[in-house]
């Protein structure tokens, strides 16, 4: 009896080596995105100016991309094209993005915020709808701490 378990056990390791070593890795990675495995982690840290925005809420968006050919779009937007555009986006690229949305008034105290960064993420971007001119846009990393401070006119990144 110990014999055929172990018989079996050598078995099913040998047929696992065998197999592994076949498998192509278009086939790994889309196992992967089916289980859901995530790239990384992100934590953000938000602050905000007492001042930020001319003393009005600021919108922000962060952009988790998933289509090539939506980053090179989303790579040349301001954030007051994207807040414009937004909707349209959404529709013309379905697939393409997962937004994360919120808004904050000047010197709120915002919680820590976590999120898990998909496998077949290309890209993350933020945008910040200021009034004041600028781009008001930057890309994020995918995993690890990351400090956003909202300053009265701009936001800063820190990684």
């Amino acid at each position: 009896m110990i014999r055929c378990v172990l018989a079996l056990c050598w078995s099913l390791t040998m047929l696992g080596v065998l197999v592994g070593c076949g498998i192509p890795k278009t086939v790994v990675k889309r196992a992967t995105r089916t289980a859901g495995v995530s790239s990384g982690k992100v934590s953000l840290r938000v602050a905000i100016s007492p001042g930020a925005n001319q003393n009005s809420p600021v919108a922000v968006d962060v952009l988790l991309i998933k289509d090539k050919s939506f980053l090179k779009t989303a790579q040349g937007l301001s954030a007051s094209d994207w807040f414009t555009k937004k909707m349209q986006l959404q529709r013309q690229f379905p697939k393409g993005m997962e937004v994360m949305s919120w808004e904050w008034v000047p010197g709120q105290n915002v919680a820590l915020i976590t999120f898990v960064v998909p496998v077949d993420t290309q890209a993350a971007m933020m945008f910040a709808n200021y009034a004041s001119a600028g781009p008001h846009s930057a890309p994020l990393p995918m995993s690890g701490k990351v400090a956003v401070f909202l300053d009265d006119e701009d936001f800063t990144i820190d990684k």
